[in-house]
């Protein structure tokens, strides 16, 4: 991909990247931030409907659904509405001072007996629920988890984003508007992902590798959890986040039948490479 006149070009093998021009915007700025949100919607073309539609006042540069497909809504030096109420680093109003990418995604999840439940009435199967603790919430609570194939096409764009517009950092919609916002919430990678991105040594993650056989990988931390797999010793794994004595890591040898990657395992049983 390229950025051309502040939108995405797909370049010749690449899926295109569709540009629909939502009225949800307004001048021009000059971004110094990259913002991840989820949409806590249904589905990607629900969310594009909603930022397509004038009495919705909201909208963001990218919309990234679970199969990868990136949708542009705004050109990247035009206002989008994606922050709301915001602030970052003395800056007011984030909107005028970033870029705004929001990933397909129900967000929280309820638990009614053994199932997984959306804001919208979607039940969800718990294999791809992680039960997680935000970092500024108390109690722990059910997060879809993003696709590879999302989070592939997510660092992407924000390469080309972040080096094209010299991009200081990037933020959470939780970070810029705590306690008000929860997005992208502790299913998101962000230590690894800003890692990636921004390809920063001090940013750069750690990797351990598994010290036994047959080592659970859960989706929350503690035992209590639901075992994702059982890694074989060697297995090496990525950290994102402690939860106390939990590790919340990213799988990074493959693993059969293992779909999506991510989980918690005890730091006791993991060595670091």
């Amino acid at each position: 991909m390229l950025i051309q006149n502040h939108k995405l070009v797909a370049e010749t093998g690449e899926q295109a990247v569709p540009f629909l021009d939502s009225p949800n915007k307004s001048g021009t700025i000059n971004p110094k931030y990259l913002v991840i949100h989820y949409t806590a919607g249904r589905s990607a073309q629900s969310s594009i409907d909603w930022f397509m539609n004038p009495q919705a006042q909201a909208s963001a540069h990218l919309v990234i659904g679970t199969d990868g497909k990136i949708t542009q809504m705004v050109p990247f030096n035009k206002k989008a509405f994606h922050a709301g109420k915001s602030k970052w680093s003395g800056l007011n109003g984030m909107n005028s001072h970033s870029i705004g990418i929001e990933l397909d995604n129900p967000g929280i999840l309820m638990k009614t007996g053994s199932k997984w439940i959306a804001w919208f009435g979607k039940e969800y199967p718990a294999s791809v629920v992680i039960e997680a603790k935000h970092k500024h919430q108390d109690t722990a609570a059910g997060w879809h988890i993003f696709t590879e194939k999302q989070i592939e096409a997510c660092i992407k764009a924000s390469k080309l984003l972040v080096t094209h517009y010299q991009l200081a950092d990037i933020l959470g919609h939780e970070d810029i508007s705590p306690f008000r916002k929860v997005d992208p919430g502790p299913a998101f990678p962000m230590e690894s992902f800003k890692s990636k991105v921004l390809g920063r040594e001090d940013d750069a993650a750690d990797i351990f590798k598994v010290k036994v056989d047959d080592t659970n990988l859960r989706s929350g931390g503690g035992t209590g959890f639901a075992m994702l797999a059982k890694l074989k010793k060697g297995t090496k794994v990525e950290f994102i986040r402690n939860n106390a004595s939990w590790y919340n890591v990213f799988v990074v040898s493959k693993v059969q039948g293992l779909n999506e990657p991510e989980g918690w395992i005890h730091s006791s049983l993991l060595e670091k490479i």
